[in-house]
């Protein structure tokens, strides 16, 4: 895998760079989103009906990642153009498509995804949110977790059950949510690191048959395409360079001597986050139009995570142990929010063990058992 990028996403690149430099430096978060959809980069893989430029899923990669680095809150971009946009894309109706997807493709709507419950953990078939019939639609009830920047977002697709299950994976339906109605509840959840999580609680919250989106019970069948969308790996990745560049600015202020004696460290942690990065351009690369491939996908997500995990450790215990070297401290308190958030890329957005599961799965051993 070559470390640059094909000529056409380096010129989409460039391209983000230019409408973040003309903004000043630290725009507004929802400007700059605003700014990106205006020149119809923030999901470039969408067809250009729907502001789009009918690129490659690779070349939406390649925006992600340098949105990331650029310092905006790359979660956000990921959660609602593809987590939730993809899916209307490619379940959606007509009407749905052109309602939802020229909005976040300007960058002007904002979207979460309620999937996850308390009492569930990663095993989305435990959900209890249900949504029972009214007339031409459903009353929506009950709580879901762990969900990020939720107050930024007007719309969030959200899992609930819709009748009384014949097995785990019957009666589940997707439903697009206005987190504006009355019957929705935002709550906090603090985090050792970043933004918090949110309890989102639905209380007879109402929805028509037209924020339906695939079919009524059917639900589970479009989740893992629906998870895969959203699991990338380059948002754990831009976390890692981010990461790896405080982290090399912090070694570069130390004495020679000790430069040389962490030097081999730092290379390791450089292989580490490159080889991550390779991983998820081919996972982006040999995508079948939206979709990846879940295991590549897995192998991208699992080697993102343990790589800035990795760098952390060696940061935590090399560097941040020491006197700070310089007297800008920007590089160590990067390092020191890292240090807090590191762990929980064990579990969120998918915990490793599940992404080892899938890897293993398609080993021999793991066929033969299946």
């Amino acid at each position: 895998m070559r470390r640059e990028l094909e000529p056409g996403q380096a010129a989409l690149v460039a391209e983000v760079d230019e409408v973040l430099d003309a903004l000043g430096p630290d725009p507004d978060v929802h400007e700059a989103f605003a700014a990106l959809g205006e020149a119809r980069l923030l999901a470039v893989h969408y067809p250009a009906a729907y502001g789009g430029r009918d690129l490659s899923f690779a070349h939406h990669a390649a925006v992600s990642e340098r949105i990331g680095l650029r310092g905006l809150p790359d979660v956000a971009h990921l959660i609602t153009v593809q987590g939730v946009g993809c899916p209307i894309l490619v379940f959606g109706t007509d009407a749905q498509r052109g309602r939802w997807l020229p909005e976040i493709a300007s960058g002007r709507l904002l979207a979460s995804l309620l999937l996850s419950e308390r009492d569930a953990g990663s095993d989305l078939t435990r959900i209890t949110t249900r949504a029972r019939p009214d007339g031409d639609g459903w009353l929506i009830s009950g709580r879901k977790t762990w969900s990020l920047l939720t107050p930024w977002s007007r719309v969030a697709l959200c899992s609930v059950r819709t009748r009384r299950e014949s097995s785990r994976y019957d009666g589940i339906s997707l439903f697009l949510v206005d987190l504006a109605d009355p019957g929705v509840d935002i709550a906090p959840t603090p985090r050792a690191a970043g933004e918090p999580y949110y309890t989102v609680t639905l209380n007879d919250v109402r929805v028509t048959r037209d924020a339906l989106v695939g079919e009524e019970h059917k639900g589970w069948a479009l989740l893992p395409t629906v998870i895969g969308f959203e699991r990338g790996g380059f948002d754990y990745l831009t976390r890692a360079q981010s990461w790896l560049a405080a982290a090399g600015a912090e070694l570069a202020a130390l004495p020679a001597g000790e430069q040389e004696a962490q030097a081999a460290d730092l290379v390791r942690c450089e292989f580490l986050v490159e080889s991550a990065r390779a991983l998820a351009y081919h996972a982006a690369g040999t995508a079948d139009g939206l979709e990846t491939d879940e295991i590549d996908t897995a192998y991208a997500k699992l080697s993102s995570g343990l790589a800035a995990q990795a760098l952390t450790r060696w940061a935590t215990e090399e560097l941040l142990s020491r006197p700070a070297a310089g007297e800008d401290g920007r590089h160590r308190a990067v390092l020191r929010a890292a240090a807090a958030e590191a762990p929980e890329l064990t579990v969120s957005g998918g915990a490793q063990e599940l992404q080892l599961d899938l890897i293993a799965g398609e080993l021999m051993i793991g066929r033969s058992i299946r």
